[in-house]
């Protein structure tokens, strides 16, 4: 069996992809009760997550817009039948906020990386 590889997002080394994803899913209801996060070490975190993420996949490119803040909330998708799920969205100078994945987030992160 193949051992995950660890990843490292902001200040923080997770162990492996699950790891990293686990620690952002896990702080989403604080999230979501507490507000957008605008500084501290989540907020950079999830900076770095999210700038990252744009950095490697197309069409994702921040084109001169700056984070301002993340906040959690229910977001619709399609599963074969419409449902809400908690979701992290990206906050922008702009005003623009955009719902993102952090799962793909961090295996495109993880992806790039192996080469």
């Amino acid at each position: 069996m193949a051992r995950g590889k660890s990843v490292t997002i902001g200040d923080l080394t997770f162990s492996s992809k699950k790891a990293a994803v686990d620690y952002f899913m896990d702080q989403r209801e604080q999230v979501r009760a507490s507000g957008p996060v605008t500084e501290g070490a989540l907020f950079d975190q999830l900076a770095d997550l999210f700038t990252r993420y744009c950095n490697v996949t197309p069409g994702y490119a921040l084109n001169g817009r700056h984070i301002t803040g993340f906040e959690v909330d229910y977001e619709l998708r399609d599963n074969g039948g419409y449902v809400q799920h908690l979701c992290y969205k990206v906050k922008f100078t702009n005003h623009e906020v955009r719902p993102f994945s952090v799962n793909k987030a961090v295996s495109a992160i993880i992806e790039a990386e192996r080469f």
